[in-house]
């Protein structure tokens, strides 16, 4: 009888765990979800995104966070201050290697930190979206100039050419975030570098940004993989941060330059490229964004970063979303979340009310197991004393997903 009871309170317990979107975590062997072919490039219809053939499409996708933009935080470089960035150790390995081994470097930590494995294991997981992190280091040098005269060679473009041929291979879209524009977007370190802000006050920083979107969309202008052109992550994003133009994140002066800005990216895009999705972040409300219809854009796709832990706050967020889509007919996207206990309650607002979605992030180091469905607990390396030879090493040996914990109990509060 006490056999029979317990198994009773345990088909109980599974049977309230399945209503609350919360069924048993899968083993990662147990996935083998295999996408649909692409059809031709997403489209804004009545709010909604939409394929070539009038179907609705919502993206479920992952971050390729700290990959083409190193994050000290969840990163196996050690950070000097609480302010270090990837500037900080680009400047720091020219002075200790050159251009020419800090290049190789970086090119090394690329190669291994997102493989073709790991695009295939994002499809199995059953994700038909990634949105890509990077910055215009990955381009261009500090001086506006092409890090290479041929595009075909310039180290940016060929690691999109070869993630977007990657994932068009599996099914998945490909949204490409400038994580880090030239001159910051913000104050935080996640623009590749802490402390500056000026994209908005200095003409050469604009220009370059300009140039560097134009180039992108003009290459990127037929492929039907990429989903949207995101102009600015997190422009703003300047709390608890220090800094030139240490703007707070909704006022005016903020709101004002973030706009300008979002117009001047907005039509260098179009100049080349009438067709994909451009997605504008509103950092950290919709309020900040402008009406599309007044200031002429068109195919638009709206997005904010949850990173709300209270059931309240998640709920008036996306009703956000709701009214921006209702009002504008724009598409709505969660760029970026975590919700840490309420996560899956999150992901069930954002499912239901056909809100694309997109967790932060796939892979980290050194974090736990609160933000990467991978995470590594790798150690460090210290660039000011390793060597050259060891720092590669490193970077060969300590960055293959498959050595990483996978995160099951995160992966099910996620799901659709």
């Amino acid at each position: 009888m006490r056999k029979i009871t317990a198994l009773l309170l345990a088909l109980l317990l599974l049977l309230s765990m399945a209503g609350c979107g919360e069924t048993a975590p899968k083993a990662l062997s147990d996935y083998t979800n295999k996408n649909a072919p692409i059809a031709g490039i997403l489209s804004v219809e009545d709010g909604y995104l939409v394929d070539e053939n009038g179907k609705k499409v919502l993206l479920f996708g992952i971050n390729l966070g700290n990959w083409m933009l190193q994050e000290t935080w969840m990163n196996a470089i050690t950070g000097y201050s609480g302010h270090w960035a990837q500037y900080d150790t680009l400047e720091l390995w020219t002075q200790r290697f050159g251009e020419e081994q800090t290049a190789a470097l970086v090119k090394a930590y690329e190669d291994h930190f997102i493989t073709e494995k790991d695009i295939e294991q994002i499809e199995k997981l059953g994700f038909n979206c990634v949105r890509v992190p990077f910055w215009y280091r990955n381009f261009m040098r500090e001086d506006g100039s092409w890090l290479t005269e041929n595009m075909d060679d310039n180290p940016g473009f060929q690691r999109l050419d070869w993630l977007i041929e990657q994932c068009g291979a599996h099914g998945i879209y490909v949204i490409l975030d400038l994580h880090g524009a030239p001159g910051g977007q913000s104050t935080n370190h996640s623009t590749g570098k802490a402390g500056r802000n000026v994209l908005y006050t200095n003409e050469l920083c604009m220009e370059m940004a300009e140039r560097l979107w134009t180039a992108i969309a003009d290459r990127y202008k037929d492929s039907p993989v990429v989903a949207a052109y995101d102009l600015l992550n997190e422009p703003q994003n300047n709390g608890d941060t220090y800094g030139v133009n240490n703007w707070p994140a909704e006022s005016e002066d903020a709101v004002k330059n973030t706009n300008a800005a979002y117009d001047r990216l907005y039509r260098a895009v179009r100049s080349v490229d009438s067709a994909h999705l451009i997605s504008l972040e509103g950092i950290w409300s919709t309020s900040v964004l402008p009406d599309p219809k007044e200031m002429g854009y068109e195919n638009m796709l709206y997005q904010l970063h949850l990173y709300d832990t209270d059931k309240g706050m998640i709920r008036y967020r996306v009703n956000e979303l709701k009214t921006a889509r209702r009002n504008w007919d724009v598409a709505v996207l969660v760029g970026e979340f975590n919700n840490f206990a309420e996560e899956a309650y999150a992901c069930r607002q954002y499912s239901k009310n056909n809100i694309s979605y997109v967790k932060w992030t796939y892979k980290t180091m050194n974090t736990g197991d609160n933000w990467g469905l991978f995470n590594g607990n790798v150690g460090y390396i210290d660039s000011r004393q390793a060597s050259y030879e060891e720092i590669l090493r490193f970077f060969e040996e300590e960055l293959d997903t498959a050595d990483y914990t996978f995160n099951e109990t995160e992966m099910n509060r996620i799901l659709p």
